[in-house]
Protein backbone atom coordinates (compact mmCIF):
# COMPACT_ATOMS: atom_id res chain seq x y z
CA UNK A 1 0.00 0.00 0.00
CA UNK A 2 1.11 3.19 -0.33
CA UNK A 3 0.57 6.40 2.07
CA UNK A 4 0.67 10.27 1.79
CA UNK A 5 3.58 11.47 3.62
CA UNK A 6 3.25 14.72 6.31
CA UNK A 7 2.29 17.88 4.22
CA UNK A 8 3.51 21.20 5.67
CA UNK A 9 0.74 23.13 6.99
CA UNK A 10 -1.13 25.26 4.81
CA UNK A 11 -1.40 28.35 7.16
CA UNK A 12 -0.07 31.65 7.27
CA UNK A 13 2.81 32.60 9.97
CA UNK A 14 1.58 35.14 12.32
CA UNK A 15 4.36 37.05 14.05
CA UNK A 16 4.58 39.48 16.80
CA UNK A 17 3.75 43.31 16.15
CA UNK A 18 6.17 45.40 18.28
CA UNK A 19 5.71 48.92 18.70
CA UNK A 20 6.72 51.71 21.66
CA UNK A 21 5.82 50.68 24.74
CA UNK A 22 4.40 47.15 23.97
CA UNK A 23 4.34 45.20 27.38
CA UNK A 24 6.78 42.77 26.74
CA UNK A 25 5.43 39.28 28.73
CA UNK A 26 6.99 35.57 28.60
CA UNK A 27 4.00 34.87 26.56
CA UNK A 28 4.90 37.59 23.91
CA UNK A 29 8.65 36.82 23.82
CA UNK A 30 7.81 32.78 23.31
CA UNK A 31 5.87 33.35 19.91
CA UNK A 32 8.30 36.22 18.86
CA UNK A 33 10.83 33.21 18.68
CA UNK A 34 8.23 30.31 18.02
CA UNK A 35 7.66 32.34 14.16
CA UNK A 36 11.34 32.41 13.67
CA UNK A 37 11.87 28.76 14.33
CA UNK A 38 8.86 27.81 12.78
CA UNK A 39 10.07 29.55 9.63
CA UNK A 40 13.41 27.84 9.81
CA UNK A 41 11.58 24.13 10.21
CA UNK A 42 9.14 25.19 7.13
CA UNK A 43 12.52 26.60 4.61
CA UNK A 44 14.20 23.51 5.81
CA UNK A 45 11.73 21.02 5.44
CA UNK A 46 10.32 22.23 1.70
CA UNK A 47 13.81 22.12 0.69
CA UNK A 48 15.89 19.43 2.40
CA UNK A 49 15.26 15.42 3.17
CA UNK A 50 16.08 14.51 6.80
CA UNK A 51 18.90 12.93 7.83
CA UNK A 52 22.42 12.52 9.74
CA UNK A 53 24.68 15.90 8.93
CA UNK A 54 27.70 14.77 10.90
CA UNK A 55 29.20 12.16 13.01
CA UNK A 56 26.86 10.04 14.99
CA UNK A 57 29.04 6.66 14.25
CA UNK A 58 27.78 3.33 15.43
CA UNK A 59 30.26 0.80 16.77
CA UNK A 60 30.66 -2.08 19.16
CA UNK A 61 31.64 -1.93 23.14
CA UNK A 62 31.84 -3.89 25.89
CA UNK A 63 29.55 -3.71 28.62
CA UNK A 64 30.68 -0.17 30.68
CA UNK A 65 32.10 -1.21 34.26
CA UNK A 66 29.65 0.30 35.76
CA UNK A 67 26.44 -1.50 34.30
CA UNK A 68 24.74 -4.24 36.52
CA UNK A 69 25.79 -7.75 36.52
CA UNK A 70 22.90 -9.16 34.48
CA UNK A 71 23.39 -6.41 31.80
CA UNK A 72 26.68 -7.21 31.17
CA UNK A 73 26.54 -8.89 27.79
CA UNK A 74 27.63 -8.33 23.95
CA UNK A 75 24.49 -6.11 23.51
CA UNK A 76 26.65 -2.99 23.85
CA UNK A 77 26.87 -0.26 21.11
CA UNK A 78 28.04 3.21 21.15
CA UNK A 79 26.44 6.12 19.44
CA UNK A 80 28.83 8.91 19.01
CA UNK A 81 29.20 12.52 18.88
CA UNK A 82 27.14 14.38 15.80
CA UNK A 83 24.47 16.58 14.29
CA UNK A 84 21.16 15.17 12.26
CA UNK A 85 17.95 17.02 11.37
CA UNK A 86 14.70 15.30 11.81
CA UNK A 87 11.79 15.20 9.11
CA UNK A 88 10.35 18.49 10.77
CA UNK A 89 13.10 20.59 10.13
CA UNK A 90 14.54 19.94 13.98
CA UNK A 91 18.60 20.10 14.40
CA UNK A 92 19.36 17.25 16.98
CA UNK A 93 22.68 17.63 18.33
CA UNK A 94 24.68 14.95 20.21
CA UNK A 95 27.35 16.40 22.14
CA UNK A 96 29.25 13.35 23.82
CA UNK A 97 29.77 9.70 22.70
CA UNK A 98 26.37 7.57 24.95
CA UNK A 99 26.44 3.97 25.47
CA UNK A 100 23.18 2.24 24.49
CA UNK A 101 22.52 -1.87 25.47
CA UNK A 102 19.76 -3.56 22.67
CA UNK A 103 17.37 -4.67 24.97
CA UNK A 104 15.09 -6.71 22.57
CA UNK A 105 14.91 -10.68 23.35
CA UNK A 106 15.91 -12.68 20.17
CA UNK A 107 12.35 -14.36 18.47
CA UNK A 108 11.59 -17.56 19.11
CA UNK A 109 11.01 -18.60 15.42
CA UNK A 110 12.37 -16.91 11.98
CA UNK A 111 14.32 -13.35 11.87
CA UNK A 112 13.80 -9.99 13.78
CA UNK A 113 14.93 -6.74 12.92
CA UNK A 114 15.12 -3.83 15.16
CA UNK A 115 16.24 -0.38 14.30
CA UNK A 116 18.03 1.84 16.68
CA UNK A 117 16.85 5.72 16.01
CA UNK A 118 17.46 9.38 17.22
CA UNK A 119 14.72 11.59 18.36
CA UNK A 120 14.12 15.58 19.02
CA UNK A 121 13.40 16.24 22.54
CA UNK A 122 11.54 19.91 22.91
CA UNK A 123 12.42 20.83 26.22
CA UNK A 124 9.32 22.97 26.82
CA UNK A 125 7.60 19.15 26.81
CA UNK A 126 9.82 18.27 29.67
CA UNK A 127 9.09 17.65 33.58
CA UNK A 128 10.92 19.95 35.75
CA UNK A 129 12.69 23.19 33.24
CA UNK A 130 9.51 25.41 33.72
CA UNK A 131 11.86 27.54 36.56
CA UNK A 132 15.03 27.47 34.57
CA UNK A 133 15.96 30.49 32.76
CA UNK A 134 18.09 28.39 30.60
CA UNK A 135 17.08 25.19 28.99
CA UNK A 136 19.13 22.52 26.66
CA UNK A 137 17.09 21.27 23.73
CA UNK A 138 17.98 17.03 23.87
CA UNK A 139 17.29 13.69 22.19
CA UNK A 140 16.05 10.66 22.89
CA UNK A 141 17.55 6.66 21.34
CA UNK A 142 15.29 4.27 20.66
CA UNK A 143 15.46 0.60 20.11
CA UNK A 144 11.76 0.11 17.56
CA UNK A 145 10.56 -2.86 15.66
CA UNK A 146 9.14 -0.31 13.02
CA UNK A 147 11.43 1.83 10.53
CA UNK A 148 11.94 5.18 11.33
CA UNK A 149 9.02 7.99 11.01
CA UNK A 150 9.42 11.36 10.24
CA UNK A 151 10.47 12.33 13.72
CA UNK A 152 13.23 10.02 13.82
CA UNK A 153 16.41 9.74 12.38
CA UNK A 154 17.99 6.00 11.69
CA UNK A 155 21.23 5.33 12.79
CA UNK A 156 21.39 1.63 12.23
CA UNK A 157 19.47 -1.80 12.29
CA UNK A 158 19.90 -5.82 13.58
CA UNK A 159 18.34 -8.58 12.35
CA UNK A 160 17.99 -10.58 15.71
CA UNK A 161 17.94 -14.88 15.16
CA UNK A 162 16.70 -17.74 17.64
CA UNK A 163 19.50 -18.22 20.35
CA UNK A 164 22.07 -16.21 22.48
CA UNK A 165 21.91 -12.52 20.97
CA UNK A 166 25.55 -11.73 21.25
CA UNK A 167 26.25 -8.76 18.39
CA UNK A 168 29.73 -8.99 15.95
CA UNK A 169 30.78 -6.59 13.71
CA UNK A 170 29.53 -7.44 10.03
CA UNK A 171 32.44 -8.99 8.32
CA UNK A 172 31.38 -7.96 5.07
CA UNK A 173 29.70 -4.03 5.58
CA UNK A 174 27.64 -4.50 2.40
CA UNK A 175 25.75 -8.06 3.64
CA UNK A 176 25.49 -7.64 6.89
CA UNK A 177 24.56 -11.31 8.72
CA UNK A 178 22.25 -11.64 11.53
CA UNK A 179 23.13 -10.01 14.61
CA UNK A 180 25.97 -7.69 13.09
CA UNK A 181 25.30 -3.82 12.92
CA UNK A 182 23.35 -3.05 9.55
CA UNK A 183 24.20 0.44 8.92
CA UNK A 184 23.54 0.50 4.95
CA UNK A 185 20.20 2.48 5.69
CA UNK A 186 21.89 5.63 7.45
CA UNK A 187 20.22 8.61 5.58
CA UNK A 188 22.09 11.66 5.17
CA UNK A 189 20.94 15.38 5.27
CA UNK A 190 20.63 16.90 1.66
CA UNK A 191 18.62 18.39 -1.04
CA UNK A 192 14.90 17.26 -1.29
CA UNK A 193 14.24 15.58 -4.47
CA UNK A 194 11.48 18.06 -6.15
CA UNK A 195 10.31 15.36 -8.24
CA UNK A 196 8.68 11.75 -6.91
CA UNK A 197 7.76 8.83 -9.81
CA UNK A 198 6.15 5.80 -8.76
CA UNK A 199 6.91 2.66 -11.34
CA UNK A 200 4.74 -0.61 -11.53
CA UNK A 201 5.36 -3.73 -13.61
CA UNK A 202 1.88 -4.90 -14.22
CA UNK A 203 0.81 -8.55 -14.39
CA UNK A 204 -2.10 -9.48 -15.75
CA UNK A 205 -4.75 -12.48 -15.69
CA UNK A 206 -3.07 -14.15 -18.25
CA UNK A 207 0.07 -13.95 -16.74
CA UNK A 208 1.66 -16.91 -15.26
CA UNK A 209 4.39 -15.27 -13.31
CA UNK A 210 6.41 -11.91 -12.88
CA UNK A 211 8.56 -11.75 -15.23
CA UNK A 212 12.20 -10.61 -12.69
CA UNK A 213 14.48 -9.35 -16.00
CA UNK A 214 11.79 -6.54 -16.05
CA UNK A 215 11.48 -6.20 -12.09
CA UNK A 216 15.28 -5.86 -12.10
CA UNK A 217 15.38 -3.55 -15.21
CA UNK A 218 12.59 -0.87 -13.90
CA UNK A 219 14.75 -1.28 -10.13
CA UNK A 220 18.12 -0.44 -12.45
CA UNK A 221 16.68 2.56 -13.83
CA UNK A 222 15.36 4.10 -10.34
CA UNK A 223 18.81 3.20 -8.69
CA UNK A 224 20.68 5.46 -11.67
CA UNK A 225 18.18 8.45 -10.57
CA UNK A 226 20.68 10.11 -7.41
CA UNK A 227 23.81 10.28 -9.87
CA UNK A 228 22.16 11.12 -13.35
CA UNK A 229 18.58 13.43 -12.41
CA UNK A 230 19.01 13.91 -8.24
CA UNK A 231 16.28 16.23 -8.47
CA UNK A 232 14.05 13.18 -9.27
CA UNK A 233 13.00 10.07 -6.39
CA UNK A 234 11.94 6.69 -7.87
CA UNK A 235 9.74 4.83 -6.03
CA UNK A 236 9.17 1.08 -7.31
CA UNK A 237 6.00 -0.09 -6.34
CA UNK A 238 5.13 -3.79 -6.10
CA UNK A 239 3.87 -5.41 -9.20
CA UNK A 240 0.35 -4.38 -9.97
CA UNK A 241 -2.19 -7.06 -10.22
CA UNK A 242 -5.02 -4.97 -12.51
CA UNK A 243 -7.81 -7.33 -11.25
CA UNK A 244 -6.69 -7.02 -7.60
CA UNK A 245 -6.55 -3.18 -7.58
CA UNK A 246 -7.51 -0.12 -8.63
CA UNK A 247 -6.10 3.68 -9.42
CA UNK A 248 -6.99 4.75 -5.70
CA UNK A 249 -4.71 2.17 -3.85
CA UNK A 250 -2.13 2.27 -6.49
CA UNK A 251 -1.99 5.33 -7.77
CA UNK A 252 1.70 4.89 -10.29
CA UNK A 253 2.95 7.34 -12.31
CA UNK A 254 4.12 5.09 -15.21
CA UNK A 255 2.84 1.33 -15.90
CA UNK A 256 4.76 -0.89 -17.45
CA UNK A 257 3.71 -3.31 -20.44
CA UNK A 258 4.65 -5.61 -22.87
CA UNK A 259 2.87 -5.95 -26.12
CA UNK A 260 1.40 -9.57 -25.51
CA UNK A 261 0.34 -8.24 -22.28
CA UNK A 262 -1.53 -5.00 -23.49
CA UNK A 263 -3.36 -6.91 -26.44
CA UNK A 264 -4.42 -9.61 -24.41
CA UNK A 265 -6.01 -7.13 -21.60
CA UNK A 266 -9.80 -8.77 -20.42
CA UNK A 267 -13.07 -6.26 -20.03
CA UNK A 268 -12.50 -5.72 -16.32
CA UNK A 269 -8.55 -5.08 -16.55
CA UNK A 270 -9.23 -2.46 -19.46
CA UNK A 271 -11.88 -0.74 -17.06
CA UNK A 272 -8.91 -0.68 -14.45
CA UNK A 273 -6.37 0.48 -16.73
CA UNK A 274 -8.87 3.27 -18.18
CA UNK A 275 -9.48 4.95 -14.10
CA UNK A 276 -5.56 4.86 -14.03
CA UNK A 277 -5.36 7.10 -17.16
CA UNK A 278 -7.76 9.04 -16.21
CA UNK A 279 -6.05 10.02 -12.90
CA UNK A 280 -2.74 10.88 -15.09
CA UNK A 281 -1.01 7.67 -15.19
CA UNK A 282 0.89 6.82 -18.30
CA UNK A 283 1.23 3.21 -19.90
CA UNK A 284 4.42 2.15 -21.47
CA UNK A 285 3.60 -0.54 -23.84
CA UNK A 286 7.66 -2.01 -25.09
CA UNK A 287 7.58 -4.64 -27.99
CA UNK A 288 10.73 -6.84 -28.39
CA UNK A 289 12.31 -6.90 -31.91
CA UNK A 290 12.09 -10.68 -31.51
CA UNK A 291 8.34 -9.99 -32.13
CA UNK A 292 8.47 -9.04 -35.53
CA UNK A 293 10.56 -8.93 -38.89
CA UNK A 294 11.49 -5.00 -37.51
CA UNK A 295 15.03 -6.71 -36.43
CA UNK A 296 15.97 -7.73 -39.40
CA UNK A 297 15.30 -4.93 -41.58
CA UNK A 298 16.92 -2.69 -39.46
CA UNK A 299 20.06 -4.79 -39.25
CA UNK A 300 19.90 -5.13 -43.69
CA UNK A 301 19.27 -0.91 -43.16
CA UNK A 302 22.24 -0.24 -40.98
CA UNK A 303 24.63 -2.47 -43.59
CA UNK A 304 22.91 -0.34 -46.35
CA UNK A 305 23.93 2.66 -44.65
CA UNK A 306 27.34 1.72 -43.92
CA UNK A 307 28.05 0.86 -47.73
CA UNK A 308 26.90 4.00 -48.45
CA UNK A 309 29.04 6.09 -46.18
CA UNK A 310 32.01 3.83 -47.44
CA UNK A 311 32.01 4.55 -50.90
CA UNK A 312 34.56 7.55 -52.17
CA UNK A 313 33.41 9.55 -54.69
CA UNK A 314 34.38 8.16 -58.32
CA UNK A 315 32.89 8.05 -61.55
CA UNK A 316 32.81 4.12 -61.31
CA UNK A 317 31.33 4.09 -58.44
CA UNK A 318 28.01 6.44 -59.14
CA UNK A 319 25.95 3.84 -60.21
CA UNK A 320 26.28 1.39 -57.64
CA UNK A 321 26.08 4.14 -54.91
CA UNK A 322 22.46 4.93 -56.50
CA UNK A 323 21.37 1.25 -56.61
CA UNK A 324 22.53 0.83 -52.98
CA UNK A 325 20.75 4.31 -52.26
CA UNK A 326 17.60 2.80 -53.93
CA UNK A 327 17.85 -0.67 -51.89
CA UNK A 328 18.11 1.95 -48.39
CA UNK A 329 14.91 3.43 -49.89
CA UNK A 330 13.03 0.46 -50.55
CA UNK A 331 14.20 -0.86 -46.78
CA UNK A 332 13.36 1.93 -44.76
CA UNK A 333 10.01 2.14 -46.37
CA UNK A 334 9.15 -1.38 -45.18
CA UNK A 335 11.01 -0.78 -42.06
CA UNK A 336 8.23 2.49 -41.34
CA UNK A 337 5.25 -0.19 -42.43
CA UNK A 338 6.54 -2.85 -40.33
CA UNK A 339 6.81 -0.06 -36.84
CA UNK A 340 3.43 1.50 -38.19
CA UNK A 341 1.70 -1.77 -38.27
CA UNK A 342 2.87 -2.62 -34.71
CA UNK A 343 1.29 1.06 -33.85
CA UNK A 344 -2.23 -0.27 -35.53
CA UNK A 345 -2.50 -2.90 -33.61
CA UNK A 346 -2.54 -1.11 -29.98
CA UNK A 347 -4.94 1.38 -31.39
CA UNK A 348 -8.53 -1.13 -30.12
CA UNK A 349 -7.28 -1.52 -26.67
CA UNK A 350 -6.24 1.95 -26.60
CA UNK A 351 -8.99 3.49 -27.30
CA UNK A 352 -11.11 1.29 -24.71
CA UNK A 353 -9.30 2.72 -22.02
CA UNK A 354 -9.71 6.09 -23.28
CA UNK A 355 -6.78 7.12 -25.07
CA UNK A 356 -7.13 7.90 -28.79
CA UNK A 357 -4.64 7.09 -31.13
CA UNK A 358 -5.71 9.57 -34.13
CA UNK A 359 -2.20 10.09 -35.25
CA UNK A 360 0.77 9.21 -35.82
CA UNK A 361 2.21 9.14 -32.79
CA UNK A 362 5.60 10.69 -33.97
CA UNK A 363 7.40 12.53 -31.21
CA UNK A 364 8.48 16.13 -32.97
CA UNK A 365 11.47 17.97 -32.00
CA UNK A 366 9.92 19.82 -28.96
CA UNK A 367 7.84 16.36 -27.65
CA UNK A 368 8.40 16.09 -23.78
CA UNK A 369 9.88 12.55 -24.18
CA UNK A 370 13.27 14.30 -25.77
CA UNK A 371 14.23 15.86 -22.57
CA UNK A 372 15.87 16.64 -19.88
CA UNK A 373 18.12 14.88 -21.67
CA UNK A 374 18.27 15.44 -25.35
CA UNK A 375 17.58 13.03 -27.57
CA UNK A 376 17.54 13.66 -31.63
CA UNK A 377 18.07 10.01 -32.49
CA UNK A 378 16.72 7.01 -29.48
CA UNK A 379 18.93 4.84 -28.33
CA UNK A 380 20.28 1.25 -29.75
CA UNK A 381 20.29 -1.66 -28.09
CA UNK A 382 20.65 -4.97 -29.80
CA UNK A 383 22.16 -2.98 -32.61
CA UNK A 384 18.89 -1.62 -33.54
CA UNK A 385 17.79 2.25 -32.68
CA UNK A 386 14.75 1.93 -30.54
CA UNK A 387 11.76 3.94 -31.84
CA UNK A 388 9.45 5.63 -30.01
CA UNK A 389 5.29 6.74 -30.21
CA UNK A 390 3.31 8.61 -27.78
CA UNK A 391 -0.61 8.88 -27.98
CA UNK A 392 -1.50 11.37 -24.54
CA UNK A 393 -0.88 8.58 -21.76
CA UNK A 394 0.30 5.64 -24.40
CA UNK A 395 4.14 5.38 -24.89
CA UNK A 396 4.74 2.22 -27.12
CA UNK A 397 8.84 1.60 -27.89
CA UNK A 398 9.38 -0.78 -30.31
CA UNK A 399 12.96 -2.48 -29.71
CA UNK A 400 13.86 -3.46 -25.94
CA UNK A 401 14.87 -0.16 -24.03
CA UNK A 402 14.38 -1.44 -20.49
CA UNK A 403 16.98 -4.25 -21.50
CA UNK A 404 19.85 -1.52 -21.28
CA UNK A 405 18.69 0.02 -18.03
CA UNK A 406 21.15 -2.65 -15.92
CA UNK A 407 23.96 -4.79 -16.33
CA UNK A 408 22.79 -8.08 -18.56
CA UNK A 409 23.90 -11.46 -17.15
CA UNK A 410 26.86 -11.52 -19.75
CA UNK A 411 28.16 -8.22 -19.37
CA UNK A 412 28.35 -7.23 -22.71
CA UNK A 413 26.56 -3.86 -22.76
CA UNK A 414 29.15 -0.95 -23.22
CA UNK A 415 28.88 1.93 -20.80
CA UNK A 416 27.61 3.90 -23.41
CA UNK A 417 24.62 2.06 -24.17
CA UNK A 418 23.54 1.81 -20.49
CA UNK A 419 23.85 5.11 -19.84
CA UNK A 420 22.31 6.76 -22.95
CA UNK A 421 19.21 3.83 -22.20
CA UNK A 422 19.16 5.19 -18.66
CA UNK A 423 18.90 8.86 -19.65
CA UNK A 424 16.19 7.64 -22.27
CA UNK A 425 14.52 5.92 -19.36
CA UNK A 426 14.77 9.33 -17.21
CA UNK A 427 13.17 11.18 -20.20
CA UNK A 428 10.45 8.06 -19.65
CA UNK A 429 9.94 8.78 -15.96
CA UNK A 430 9.93 13.01 -16.44
CA UNK A 431 7.13 12.87 -18.75
CA UNK A 432 5.18 10.50 -16.73
CA UNK A 433 5.76 12.54 -14.05
CA UNK A 434 4.42 15.67 -15.38
CA UNK A 435 1.57 14.02 -16.75
CA UNK A 436 0.03 13.48 -13.89
CA UNK A 437 0.99 16.26 -12.18
CA UNK A 438 -1.07 18.13 -14.64
CA UNK A 439 -3.85 16.21 -14.86
CA UNK A 440 -3.71 16.27 -11.29
CA UNK A 441 -3.81 19.75 -11.57
CA UNK A 442 -6.26 20.05 -14.10
CA UNK A 443 -8.90 17.73 -12.02
CA UNK A 444 -8.62 20.35 -9.12
CA UNK A 445 -6.76 18.04 -6.83
CA UNK A 446 -3.66 19.03 -5.09
CA UNK A 447 -0.63 16.85 -6.41
CA UNK A 448 1.21 14.87 -3.70
CA UNK A 449 3.62 12.59 -3.82
CA UNK A 450 3.47 9.11 -2.14
CA UNK A 451 5.82 6.97 -0.64
CA UNK A 452 5.83 3.05 -0.16
CA UNK A 453 4.62 1.48 3.35
CA UNK A 454 7.63 0.58 5.37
Amino acid sequence: MLKQPPSLPIEPFKRLQVNDGLLLTAERWRLAHEYHRKRQNVHYQSLNQAGIVSGLGVCLIPAPDEIAPEHRDQRWLQIQQGVAIDGYGNPIVVPQAIAFRIASPAPLTGAFTIYVTLRYVDPDRLQGYSDRDLVQETFRIDETSTPSSRDEVELCRVQLIPGDVRLLPATDVFYPSANTLDLRHRQLAQARPMQQVCVAQVITEADSHVDETVTYSLQSLLRSLPAQYPIMEGIAIKPINLALTDAVSFPADLLYFTRQQFLTLNASEKQTLQQHVATGATIFVETSLKESEIAELGLIRQQLQSAIDSFVEEPNTAQMQRDVAAELTAVEAALNKQIQDIALTLQAVAQEIGIPVDTAGILGRDHPLRSPFLFAQFPSVEGFPVQLFNWGGLVLSIGSLSQAWGLDEALSLSRETIRTAQEMGINLLHFSWKRRQLTQLQQGAEYTPLTPDP
